[in-house]
């Protein structure tokens, strides 16, 4: 891992949840879950509120059973109290279920290219959970900084697990992102499969574009949050612009 995040992933994924939770449960009680959820198509606030407890359920009762089977993660139909009452409850049990189980124990997942343990499903329900966060704090124009540590933690892992080993990619040549704060940096090239693209760590010397900025601001342009043109461009700007992170998410995963 390229951040100085401890080794042991429940030390920052568990309380990265609760805060990010909490802040959730809290601005869903006083603000208008009605309020369009921009950028994210006819989705108004309070879907996004019913789709994160739905994800949280979902992901607590697999690394629960240790299995994939069963039904996917639903959206609730409630509204209101009773809605914030419901992801309450879903967070908590999360939270709850990650913190006591190890991380390296035995778990499936979703990505192929992931390793089979519980650890995935830390960092995944982390990372979900605060982009979320700033999703609903967007639709009440009161957003509060992603950590640098955990933004660039969450770079890695968006290319690890929705773009390298998923199709419909069109980059053309090698690209680098950097995060600024801490100077960690990407390499993202074509692979010899069409649509794939391969992760290196580190900035090639055979980059011909790249995208830097605040962890922050590169992770929320990978999850389609921010336009490129946050974010310092350099070298070819059609190399740059035609790398579409976006292209791996679909709405479930979103």
């Amino acid at each position: 891992m390229t951040t100085d995040l401890h080794s042991d992933l429940r030390t920052w994924t568990v309380p990265a949840i609760d805060a990010a939770a909490a802040r959730i449960g809290a601005l869903a009680r006083t603000c208008d879950l009605d309020a369009p959820a921009v950028g994210l198509g006819r989705w108004r606030a309070r879907d996004v509120v019913a789709h994160l407890g739905g994800v949280h359920r979902w992901a607590a009762r697999i690394v629960t059973t240790r299995s994939m089977d069963g039904p996917g993660f639903t959206k609730s139909a409630l509204r209101g109290d009773a809605l914030c009452e419901w992801f309450d409850e879903g967070a908590h049990a999360l939270a709850g279920v990650l913190l006591g189980t190890d991380p390296d124990e035995r778990c499936p997942n979703f990505n192929p290219g992931s390793r089979s343990v519980a650890g995935f499903w830390h960092r995944r329900q982390a990372h979900e959970t605060t982009i979320h966060r700033w999703d609903l704090e967007r639709c009440w124009s009161s957003i509060t900084p992603i950590e640098p540590a955990i933004a660039t933690d969450g770079i890695e892992e968006y290319l690890a697990v929705f773009v390298r080993s998923r199709g419909k990619q069109t980059l053309t040549a090698p690209l680098a992102l950097t995060a600024a704060e801490s100077g960690a940096t990407w390499t993202v090239r074509p692979a010899q499969r069409p649509g794939r693209v391969e992760i290196e760590v580190g900035a090639a010397p055979d980059a011909a574009a790249g995208l830097a900025g605040p962890a922050a601001d590169v992770l929320l342009h990978l999850w389609q949050r921010l336009p490129i043109d946050r974010l310092t461009v350099t070298g070819d700007t059609v190399v740059a612009a035609g790398f579409r992170p976006g292209a791996a998410v679909t709405p479930a995963t979103r």
